[in-house]
């Protein structure tokens, strides 16, 4: 599939979500970590909220897989990127969650947090394509034999 056709996608998923929130008014639900809206009970009072979640993850993952797209090859450095960027979102939706922080809504915090899990999975695939790409360097490498004199 062309790149016009993510970006295209990227925007419906930012309207859509931006459109939820709005029709969904704010989020308050009583969370200890992030992953506490996930109950049934939370659900099924904020299933609006929760499509606005799930288009955001969506919109945050697919625009960091796209951006990444655009270099070629460097596995192994975009897959430790994909990890801290997944490691980071993590500990940043629990530490807004813990604290009751509002730097960012509750709706982009639980994306955020979705998000970390997202990328666990193509982080760990590009890791291991750029270990298998530097082992079939090594393997493949021809030593030159030492000049006759």
């Amino acid at each position: 599939m062309k790149k016009e056709y993510f970006v295209v996608i990227l925007l419906i998923l930012f309207v859509l979500s931006t459109v939820l929130d709005v029709l969904a008014g704010p989020a308050k639900p009583a969370l200890r970590i992030p992953f506490d809206f996930l109950k049934p009970t939370i659900l099924s009072v904020y299933p609006l909220t929760a499509v606005s979640v799930i288009a955001k993850t969506l919109f945050i993952t697919i625009g960091l897989l796209l951006g990444l797209s655009l270099l070629s090859g460097q596995y192994l450095a975009k897959g430790l990127f994909l990890l801290f960027f997944a490691v980071i979102s993590e500990l940043y939706s629990i530490q807004q969650i813990a604290t009751s922080a509002h730097v960012t809504p509750l709706e982009w915090t639980l994306s955020a947090a979705a998000v970390g899990i997202v990328l666990v999975l193509p982080a760990g695939i590009f890791i291991l394509l750029g270990a298998a790409k530097n082992v079939h360097q090594k393997l493949t490498q021809t030593v030159e034999p030492p000049p006759a004199t």
